[in-house]
C-alpha cells in the first residue's frame, strides 16, 4: 500500500483532537526555518493554532507569513545560502528560549537534467548544501551558545527525503539533492547521539513524501496534512523516534 493511501486509511481510523496535542505541542517556544510556503507554512499555521508562539524564517518572500495575523508570531528574514548573515536569527532566538526546531527549510538544486554528472554546477551545489544541510548545524551553534536555550531544547526534527537513503538509492541522478538530503541524515544521526547525551534532546529525521510545495507544486499529498501527521507522531511516543529516520506515519526508513 501506497503511503498516500495508508495516510487515508489511518485518518479514517484515527479521530484528531486538540486535546491530544497538548503534551508535547501546546505553550511552547518553536523556530520553523523555511516557513513561508510549503510544509513549514503548514506547520507555522498548525503550531499557532496549538497556542504556541512562533519564530519563523523566510529566504527571500515573507508575503504568506505577514498574512497571518496573530500576536505570537514573529518573522525573521536567514538567507541560509550564507551562514555570515544570521545576526537577525541570532538576536530573535536570544530574545526567547526555543524548546521545539522544525527544519523545514529546503531547495531543489535545479532539474533532473541539471542534476547529471556532466552538467553539476558546483556553485549550486555548494548552494543547496548550505541550505538543506549545513544550515541547521548554524542554528544549533546560535542555540548551543544560549544557555536558556540548551536546557529547554526538547525535539528537533529535520525534514528530509528518501532521496538521501544510500540504501534505497536504485535510480541514480539528482547528485545534488540526494547528496545534500544524505548529509542532512547523517547530520541528524550525529545530532541524535550528542545533544541527546548532553541535554535529552530527541533529534529525528522525516521523509514527508510527495508533498504539495513551492519545490513541488504537483504533489499528491497536502502540507496541512504533513502538518497534522507530524504533529501527531510528536504527541505520541516521541522518545522512541530519537535518531531514527521516518515517513509520515512513524514508519522507519533505512538510512
Amino acid at each position: 500500500m501506497g503511503l498516500r493511501k495508508k495516510i487515508k486509511k489511518f485518518f479514517y481510523t484515527r479521530k484528531f483532537s486538540k486535546k491530544n496535542y497538548l503534551a508535547n505541542i501546546n505553550n511552547k517556544n518553536i523556530l520553523i526555518t523555511g516557513a513561508n510556503s510549503g510544509i513549514g507554512l503548514a506547520l507555522t499555521k498548525k503550531t499557532l493554532a496549538l497556542d504556541n508562539k512562533v519564530l519563523a524564517t523566510y529566504r527571500e518572500n515573507s508575503q504568506n507569513l505577514e498574512c497571518i495575523k496573530n500576536k505570537n508570531l514573529t518573522i525573521v528574514k536567514y538567507d541560509q545560502r550564507n551562514i555570515h548573515e544570521f545576526k537577525d536569527l541570532e538576536e530573535k532566538i536570544k530574545e526567547t528560549s526555543i524548546d521545539l526546531v522544525f527544519n523545514c527549510a529546503g531547495v531543489f538544486g535545479g532539474s533532473f537534467e541539471d542534476q547529471q554528472i556532466e552538467k553539476l554546477d558546483f556553485k549550486k551545489f555548494q548552494e543547496v548544501l548550505m541550505v538543506n544541510s549545513f544550515s541547521i548545524l548554524k542554528i544549533m551553534q546560535i542555540i548551543l551558545d544560549d544557555k536558556s536555550s540548551t536546557k529547554n531544547l526538547e525535539i528537533l526534527i529535520n525534514i528530509s527525503s528518501d532521496a538521501g537513503s544510500i540504501k534505497l538509492n536504485n535510480q541514480g541522478n539528482a547528485y545534488i539533492y540526494r547528496a545534500s538530503k544524505t548529509a542532512l541524515n547523517s547530520i541528524t544521526k550525529n545530532m541524535s547521539v550528542d545533544l541527546n547525551d548532553r541535554f535529552k534532546t530527541i533529534v529525528f529525521a522525516i521523509d514527508p513524501g510527495n508533498v504539495q510545495s513551492g519545490m513541488n507544486p504537483g504533489g499528491q499529498i497536502k502540507s496541512e496534512v504533513c502538518a497534522n501527521l507530524i504533529i501527531d507522531l510528536i504527541s505520541s511516543n516521541v522518545q522512541s523516534l530519537n535518531g531514527k529516520f521516518i515517513n509520515l506515519l512513524g514508519e522507519e526508513i533505512p538510512w
